[in-house]
């Protein structure tokens, strides 16, 4: 097939005014799927900073210490998975078209979590020996796994399959998603540049520091589903052409 008979994909900012509408239409759902688990989470960070203060305090017992270093460990852990259940959410809301209750959404993360862990360090190693080659290839396939994370979820495919298919996916249009995710990513650097310009010469222990940072990451919070949804879209395109 000639280049210019070659489907294309949605136009950069058709794509990204579609994300933008979807992403506004169904913000609360996402707000909300996302804060049960951040929530579980924030409660196991409290959990952990306890112990870990105590940890301290205790240095003259080292038993207790040590249980208490044990105990914090595994709070944050227990964090990181609440934080991670909160992401899988998101992919799962898109997954039922936005239908459902968010709790319920919520409950079903769990069964997702070890498989798309293991993609995801599976995905990891496989980029960082490319890297190893040198940066250039390192950056190839690092675009050709991006898509592995949606073919896990919408296709079902496990390790191996969702990278193999992700790269069969972008195979013939590396140039026009790797131009769309530099898009995409130098957007968001500039709204999240503009947001944290006020820290510019702030004062790093001064009040406003503290609650602006918390301004900028309830910001990054908030707008993290439009990465989700543009990229959701250049995928559509791609299973629809390689069909």
């Amino acid at each position: 097939m000639s280049e210019d008979k070659k489907p294309k994909l949605t136009p950069i900012f058709e794509n990204l005014e579609m994300a933008i509408k979807v992403w506004w239409k169904n913000l609360k759902k996402f707000v909300f799927v996302y804060l049960w688990g951040l929530l579980f989470a924030l409660i196991a960070l409290v959990v952990g900073a306890i112990f870990l203060g105590l940890s301290y305090w205790q240095m003259n017992n080292s038993i207790l210490a040590g249980l208490s270093l044990v105990i914090a460990i595994l709070s944050f852990l227990v964090a990181f998975y609440f934080s991670v259940c909160a992401y899988l959410g998101a992919f799962l809301l898109v997954k039922k078209n936005y239908v459902g209750k968010e709790l319920d959404i919520f409950k079903e993360t769990p069964k997702y979590f070890w498989p798309y862990l293991g993609l995801t360090i599976l995905t990891m190693i496989f980029v960082l020996l490319w890297t190893c080659l040198l940066i250039i290839p390192g950056i190839i396939y690092s675009v050709f796994y991006s898509l592995a994370c949606f073919a896990f979820f919408f296709e079902d495919k496990r390790g191996l399959a969702a990278i193999r298919r992700s790269t069969d996916l972008i195979t013939g249009y590396w140039w026009p998603v790797f131009g769309r995710f530099i898009v995409i990513g130098l957007i968001g650097w500039v709204v999240m540049g503009v947001v944290s310009a006020p820290l510019s010469g702030t004062n790093a222990n001064s009040a406003f520091f503290h609650i602006w940072n918390l301004v900028i990451q309830v910001v990054s919070f908030l707008i993290g589903p439009i990465f989700l949804l543009y990229i959701y879209s250049i995928y559509q395109d791609l299973v629809k052409i390689k069909k």
